[in-house]
């Protein structure tokens, strides 16, 4: 099955009534991988947060021009990697403009 299956299965879940918002978030962190944050609902914010506190997501907080990120425990490497990809691309466009 393929991620974009996956997804598709939690959200029929969702709609089904099978699973609550809380927990399609958290499913679909885990089987991503790693979700690189920019903006998220507070509700969704203490959803995830909650899962890193049972111990079923991993965290690393913004930092400077890191993004935040919320990762499956077994794709920590990943999650640091794209997180210091998508670091290196916003230092790449700040030094275009200002060159």
């Amino acid at each position: 099955m393929s991620k974009q299956n996956d997804i598709e299965t939690v959200m029929g879940k969702l709609k089904d009534g099978l699973i609550s918002a809380a927990e399609a978030n958290v499913q679909i962190v885990r089987m991503e991988g790693f979700r690189l944050i920019t903006k998220l609902p507070a509700q969704a914010r203490r959803d995830l947060n909650s899962a890193v506190k049972e111990g079923r997501l991993g965290h690393l907080r913004k930092d400077g021009l890191l993004p935040e990120v919320y990762f499956h425990p077994n794709s920590k490497a990943a999650a640091i990697s794209a997180r210091k990809n998508n670091a290196n691309k916003s230092i790449a466009a700040i030094a275009g403009v200002v060159a």
